[in-house]
């Protein structure tokens, strides 16, 4: 690195502010460092066991990455589940991906309180008593902070907030009914916690479901109903994809080389859905019944609360 080079998240960029080097590293000020960046750390193996042996769970967004990678460890874990998404041609090979002849499709637009009403008496029908819910689904729109637009801001909000209040709502409600005990796990976001400017209405709607989760978890606690969610940061997805289409065209630089940056600091690598998947499993199990209405970083050390 040549010097006066300011060390940046996942790449470097010229600079005149200092002639020494600097780097990205364990100890930094705003975006200096003065360790080099080390290599990428392995995706480590999971252990494999049927800790939902018996469950019945829903998972909204399970055409996604994360949601796709959720429905393969949950089933490969002994749980019947129900795949719930708008993509309903996708739908079908995520449960052909299962392998389970207890995974089977519905179809979910979360813009329609209807459709989420129908979408879990479906899953009811299919699976007899919930014991849990995934909520994957989300959207995302990239905007100038001061130039979002009033239906961007809905839209967005009645996906990831609105429609994740209503399915818990609605699965609460079907568990308590049962006597099930079981939990609640809602996928949001490290920009929940931290916020991105050129995602400003994802951030908050993100950072509004943290808070929704915190109240539904003292709310159902007296059903023995656990609450979380998790903060995941960069993860290998479409939808980070999409992110790297939208910031490439903010500093005019190539889809690729933005998706190379979007990793995580620590890890120095993308996160795969399946790191995600493997905590959400986690707080779905009664192992986790301690952990009650947290926001659980998921995103390589970026957050550091």
């Amino acid at each position: 690195m040549k010097a006066g080079a300011v060390a940046l998240r996942g790449g470097w960029r010229s600079s005149r502010l200092s002639p020494l080097r600097v780097y990205q590293g364990a100890s930094t000020i705003g975006q200096f460092s003065t360790r080099p960046p080390h290599r990428p750390l392995p995706v480590r193996d999971g252990v494999l066991c049927k800790a939902h042996e018996g469950k019945n769970i829903l998972i909204t967004g399970a055409a996604g990455g994360v949601g796709r990678a959720t429905a393969e460890l949950l089933a490969a874990e002994g749980a019947r589940v129900a795949l719930a998404d708008i993509r309903v041609d996708a739908l079908q090979t995520v449960v052909a991906a299962t392998g389970s002849a207890d995974a089977f499709p519905v179809r979910l637009d979360l813009f329609d309180p209807a459709s989420i009403g129908s979408a879990v008496a479906a899953a009811e029908a299919e699976l007899g008593r919930l014991d849990g819910l995934v909520n994957c689904a989300a959207i995302v729109v990239h905007a100038d902070p001061l130039e979002t637009s009033w239906a961007d801001w809905e839209k967005i909000f009645r996906v990831n907030l609105f429609g994740a209040y209503e399915a818990s709502r609605l699965v609460a409600k079907s568990m308590i009914a049962s006597g099930a005990r079981g939990a609640i796990v809602s996928v949001a976001s490290e920009t929940g916690k931290k916020g991105h400017m050129e995602s400003l209405a994802y951030s908050a709607s993100k950072a509004a479901l943290i808070n929704m989760t915190r109240v539904l978890s003292a709310v159902l606690a007296p059903h023995d109903i656990n609450v979380n969610c998790v903060c995941p940061g960069g993860v290998a997805t479409d939808m980070l994809r999409e992110v790297s289409v939208a910031y490439g065209r903010l500093v005019a630089a190539p889809p690729d080389e933005v998706f190379s940056q979007l990793i995580s600091s620590q890890l120095q690598r993308h996160i795969e859905p399946i790191e995600v998947a493997r905590t959400i499993s986690f707080l779905l199990s009664d192992d986790a019944v301690i952990i009650r209405g947290q926001a659980v970083s998921a995103d390589g050390g970026d957050t550091p609360y």
